[in-house]
């Protein structure tokens, strides 16, 4: 896999996807949009994968669309795919940041190293997890822009802070700072720079390790769960524990317990 705006490093099972538009920030624009969504589609898919983590080159994570370049582009909808054609999915390719997360099958985790928001913002909170250096600042600012909201922002934020919190935050507009995300539980640690990737890499590492199959379908049933009722969820769950329980995985875990030995799962 060879990418312009993306760069791949493999440590193990792990893989760092890092936005890779350094002199502009790493804004995305149509190329960033068009080469995230193959990404995505390749490491859900690949063996050697168990974990990734997606952070940003040079001093910022990623500040949303590039306005001068996407925004010319909009205009043509025959040239960008981007056009106004239709009410509830006006920006068809830029969708393809959130929905390429959520369908991603590896846990993801964001390594946020700078400014981040907008649509760079999304990018943050559609990821499993969020740990943000102390340099890391976020910010929806649409409001300010005589907009609302993009790319799913008004369904992850009420559920990762509170409606009250998420509310305040998207109408506002302001910019907060690590801390505050840490406070709200937007991150689930804060840490100086220089140990943001280390601090990644231990929690992809700590997932990377254990059964991939059990992990994908984790991760499903709790994205299900959000709008599913009680009745559902219970009977997804015994389907899910059904279908783990015939895996080489399962019994691995079984034995490596009774051995009293560290499990290697395989992801069959």
């Amino acid at each position: 896999m060879s990418y312009e705006r993306l760069l791949l490093e493999r440590t193990g099972y792990v893989t760092t996807l890092i936005l890779n538009r350094p002199d502009r920030y790493n804004a995305m624009d149509l190329l960033f949009l068009r080469e995230f969504k193959e990404c995505m589609a390749e490491l859900s898919e690949d063996a050697d994968t168990r974990a990734i983590i997606i952070t940003g080159a040079g001093r910022s994570f990623c500040p949303g669309l590039d306005v001068e370049t996407v925004g010319r582009a909009a205009a043509d909808p025959k040239e960008s795919g981007m056009g106004m054609g239709s009410l509830d999915r006006p920006f068809a390719l830029s969708q393809n940041v959130p929905d390429s997360l959520r369908a991603c099958k590896k846990p993801v985790i964001a390594a946020v190293n700078g400014a981040t928001a907008g649509m760079g913002l999304a990018l943050a909170c559609f990821c499993d997890y969020r740990i943000a250096s102390e340099q890391a600042s976020f910010t929806a600012g649409l409001i300010k822009l005589g907009l609302a909201a993009e790319l799913g922002l008004t369904y992850v934020l009420p559920r990762l802070l509170g409606y009250t919190t998420a509310l305040e935050f998207l109408s506002t507009g302001q910019k907060r700072d690590a801390n505050w995300a840490r406070s709200v539980g937007l991150v689930r640690e804060v840490v100086p720079p220089e140990q943001l990737m280390n601090s990644a890499n231990d929690l992809a590492g700590t997932l990377a390790v254990l059964p991939p199959l059990a992990m994908q379908m984790l991760k499903q049933l709790v994205y299900d769960g959000l709008a599913n009722s009680y009745e559902t969820q219970i009977l997804s769950e015994g389907y899910v524990g059904s279908v783990l329980a015939q895996t080489e995985d399962h019994k691995e875990g079984i034995t490596a317990f009774l051995e009293k030995r560290p499990p290697v799962f395989k992801g069959c």
